[in-house]
């Protein structure tokens, strides 16, 4: 009878959700059927046993053990046990473990694991993504590539990812059918491909459309199938919520409802507004739950801010339509949270007046750099009035508009987590995570910071740093540890609150001084370039030993461009110079340099697809369903990277990428545009300067294609590179 009765209890305790509040854990028959093993390892997958166990009172576990000639992966749900297997090819593999970035090479003979391993995590969430995530990254991706992507998700051990941008486009059509909308009226609300996330948070609508009925289906289907996926593995996705955006032409439908012009985003119409604490409101967010939930299931998380970077909205109780906002939620899904971004005075003091503790939780987007959880004189996340605390999480956020460049804040990551948590503040501090702008770029910042999600202490990062090279390499070299030395000091090392890498004159518009390319963004170096000129050197110095290793080609094309990127700051300050001096000479000869600078990088870029237009483009035209909508989104791509808008604004080169294609055929020409204008001037003529916005948006409208398949041999390109450029660099920083 005892036996039986554990039998029982140990049933009951699998059974139950297991992870968090309110969140359901995946079973070990869930995830075997995902056949992560399968993908990963292949025929290897054999070796390796799972089993469930409960969660470590409420949060997520896995164990490691070695039985027999196997090795055993225990946890509470799929994501634990993912994190598990992650936790093992990388501390006994010594194997680097992301998906997307090539297969996984296994020791012949598995490492046994000496004695059980038993790790949880402190916090409740670990959240990852941003709502920008999806337009300057992800607006392509079909289902191959997001199932490695959510297979890194679970790896990495996050559990609440920010799941609200695919598929709206249906659930809106839905929604706004039933208010009496035409679907013509429909199509002129909705965006194009790479503009939903600015449309759901409120900043414009219809950009970058129309879209066909047929995109609109496949994004559906698309979206279903993210959202079992990451629901198999024991994630909570966060959908939309409802916010009270409404199409602008909606005040023209219902004239006596509270619907308010929002006035503008930019150069951009904002939708409308209905004022939560109408009575049509209730009505409305009703129908788009229900019509979500038809489509893409239930959830229990929700975001959506409705006053994100601005808006008009004069006469509304802003406490009163927080109440409402979140009574629409419950009504809908009565253990709901809705999921608020920390970014600039949102939340206000205002909103959070008319809510409950238990009703949200705040994502601290940059917490990082600009922490709004303790940082301010007041912090937003703390009610008066007796009224209790809310939950937030400590969040970074590593990448503006996808830029490239390399950047970071590793010492920062690995310790202030647990300062704040620590600190009085910090009671209520739930979770960690990243949202970046965009993703792909920097992946020892994101292996760090979701390695913060599985510990309540400080991790040393220079012995962090010889556990993360050995295994992403495969293997240990000096060289290289010498060169993560002076990266983690220098360019992983930014003392500044600036947002993201130190951007590239390449990109710039062309001028005599740049101190940004994108409008909030910098080109102003934190960290002495001849750190990086070394780093580099000790990188090659290790080409023979790692050149079957793909993570090693990626990181030193990585470097060797940031190398030339720094190096074009000093050439083109050389440039000014000469035309101040009027000394054709060496005028002509540093806009020579800097020219060929452009094109070099392009050369060496485009030995890696990460670094290339092609992909890009060709993504975004298979994305097309028709042949009107491919060239629409190819449009919508170009234009993204470079004007942004249809319109000159500061949005232009917001998202600039150093990518192989977009150098030599948009920045190259830019350049030497200016170059000859500079050149015509110092011989007196009277010439105009360049319209480069009338050139840019000329350039978003073509259709030229570009190799979308790597050209060139990586280490041969940047050694090359290193042998024409080492002896100017020397010149150039220790004159």
């Amino acid at each position: 009878m005892r036996g039986f009765l554990a039998f029982i209890l140990l049933f009951i305790a699998l059974a139950l959700p297991t992870s968090c509040t309110r969140k359901r854990g995946a079973s070990v028959a869930d995830f075997q059927n995902q056949g992560l093993l399968e993908r990963l390892l292949a025929d290897r997958a054999g070796q390796f046993v799972m089993e469930q166990i409960p969660a470590d009172n409420t949060h997520d576990v896995f164990e490691l053990e070695s039985v027999g000639d196997k090795i055993t992966i225990r946890g509470n749900n799929g994501l634990a046990i993912a994190r598990g297997l992650n936790h093992y090819l990388r501390s006994y593999c010594h194997t680097s473990a992301r998906p997307a970035e090539g297969p996984i090479h296994l020791p012949a003979v598995l490492p046994s694991v000496p004695q059980k391993e038993r790790v949880s995590s402190p916090y409740a969430y670990r959240y990852y993504l941003n709502y920008c995530t999806y337009s300057y990254t992800m607006p392509f991706w079909d289902w191959a590539r997001w199932e490695k992507e959510i297979d890194w998700m679970a790896m990495q051990g996050i559990n609440m990812p920010l799941a609200a941008v695919v598929g709206q486009h249906a659930v809106w059509q839905h929604t706004l059918r039933r208010l009496g909308y035409s679907d013509q009226e429909i199509l002129s609300f909705l965006p194009g491909a790479g503009y939903e996330a600015w449309w759901l948070m409120g900043n414009l609508e219809g950009t970058g459309g129309p879209v066909t009925q047929a995109y609109i289906d496949d994004q559906l289907e698309l979206q279903r199938k993210i959202l079992a996926r990451m629901r198999e593995y024991g994630m909570e996705p966060v959908l939309q919520g409802f916010f009270g955006m409404v199409p602008e032409s909606l005040i023209n439908k219902k004239p006596s409802a509270g619907i308010r012009d929002t006035g503008n985003w930019l150069v951009y119409q904002r939708p409308a507004f209905l004022d939560p604490t109408d009575p049509a409101f209730a009505g409305i967010a009703a129908i788009y739950y229900e019509e979500q939930e038809k489509l893409l299931g239930k959830a229990n998380y929700f975001g959506g801010d409705p006053f994100h970077e601005g808006g008009i909205h004069q006469g509304v109780q802003i406490p009163d339509a927080a109440a409402a906002i979140a009574a629409a939620m419950k009504k809908a899904a009565p253990e709901s949270i809705w999921i608020l971004q920390g970014w600039q005075q949102n939340p206000t003091s205002e909103l959070l007046a008319g809510l409950q503790p238990d009703q949200a939780l705040i994502i601290d987007l940059m917490a990082c750099t600009r922490p709004q959880w303790g940082g301010i004189k007041e912090s937003l996340f703390y009610k008066k009035e007796g009224h209790g605390d809310f939950r937030w999480i400590w969040s970074a956020l590593p990448n503006f508009g996808g830029r490239v460049g390399l950047y970071g804040r590793l010492f920062n990551y690995a310790n202030d987590p647990v300062a704040a948590k620590a600190s009085p503040l910090g009671r209520n501090m739930a979770g960690i995570g990243i949202a970046p702008e965009g993703s792909g770029t920097n992946p020892v910042s994101y292996d760090l910071l979701f390695d913060m999600g599985w510990t309540n202490q400080p991790i040393n990062v220079n012995e962090w740093l010889v556990n993360y090279a050995r295994y992403r390499y495969g293997r240990d070299v000096k060289t290289i540890d010498l060169a993560w030395q002076k990266l983690v000091y220098s360019v992983y090392n930014c003392p500044t609150q600036e947002d993201g890498p130190q951007e590239s004159f390449f990109c710039a518009r062309p001028d005599r001084e740049i101190r940004h390319v994108s409008s909030w963004g910098t080109a102003l170096l934190y960290y002495n370039p001849q750190d990086l000129v070394e780093a580099w050197e000790n990188f090659l110095l290790a080409k023979t030993e790692l050149k079957e290793s793909d993570a090693y080609r990626y990181d030193l094309v990585d470097i060797t461009r940031q190398v030339l990127a720094d190096y074009g700051k000093y050439v083109h300050k050389k440039v000014i110079e000469a035309y101040d001096k009027r000394d054709r000479k060496a005028f002509d000869q540093f806009t020579g340099e800097f020219l060929q600078l452009i094109l070099d990088q392009d050369r060496l870029l485009a030995t890696r697809k990460e670094f290339m237009l092609g992909p890009w483009l060709q993504d975004a035209r298979r994305t097309g369903t028709t042949e009107a909508e491919k060239d629409r989104f190819e449009e919508n791509a170009r234009t993204l990277l470079t004007t942004w808008a249809a319109t000159d604004s500061e949005l232009h080169d917001y998202a600039h990428r150093e990518w192989a294609g977009l150098l030599n055929d948009f920045y190259l020409p830019r350049w030497q545009q200016y170059f000859a204008y500079l050149s015509e001037e110092m011989q007196g003529n009277n010439v105009k300067k360049p319209d480069f916005f009338s050139w840019e948006q000329a350039w978003t409208a073509r259709k030229n294609p570009f190799p979308s398949e790597p050209q060139g041999n990586a280490i041969e390109i940047a050694a090359h590179l290193y042998q024409r450029y080492h002896t100017s660099l020397k010149k150039a920083y220790n004159p």
